[in-house]
């Protein structure tokens, strides 16, 4: 019974929130807390990664790698449209391309639109949730040897936004 009704005060919470979100167009999440917990996640799974990376003068938002597999991940908060556009041209550079946007903003069309594409889509709210998996890129504009260098060369040692908020709070 208390955990129905605590599904449905969930589903309700949820329902609201999503509501005002829609309402609210000055309601806004920067991007630097998403990559907070992007950069969580990364760092939690062992994956190596560097944040505004270029590569042939084209910004990459968060490039990554494990093994010898590369990732480049498109952060979006607003003009999604835009990321998908970013992702896309992203994967001609790695083996692996995502889009990167606030949980909220994931809709059944928006996970067509990616699916039509090579890219894959993350959502992202308290967890990271990896709706659509990219396929692998054919071929890299980019060595690989060479995406792997830059990453390993910029490693960010920097905390995440949610790491110092919790240390200001201390």
């Amino acid at each position: 019974m208390t955990d129905d009704v605590s599904d449905a005060a969930r589903s309700i919470y949820n329902a609201k929130a999503t509501e005002q979100f829609n309402e609210d167009a000055t309601y806004y999440f920067p991007e630097k807390y998403q990559l907070g917990i992007l950069a969580d996640w990364l760092s939690t799974n062992g994956i190596a990664y560097t944040t505004e990376a270029e590569i042939f003068s084209y910004p990459i938002d968060v490039l990554a790698s494990k093994y010898e597999t590369t990732v480049a991940i498109e952060l979006k908060s607003r003009n999604i449209g835009k990321g998908i556009d970013q992702a896309l041209r992203n994967s001609d550079f790695v083996d692996y391309s995502y889009l990167s946007v606030w949980e909220q903003n994931v809709t059944d069309t928006l996970i067509q639109r990616v699916e039509d594409k090579q890219i894959g889509l993350i959502g992202i709210d308290d967890t990271l949730t990896v709706h659509v998996v990219a396929s692998e890129s054919p071929q890299q504009l980019c060595r690989k040897p060479r995406v792997i260098e830059l990453i390993k060369n910029n490693v960010r040692g920097d905390i995440s936004v949610q790491q110092q908020q919790g240390q200001a709070d201390d």
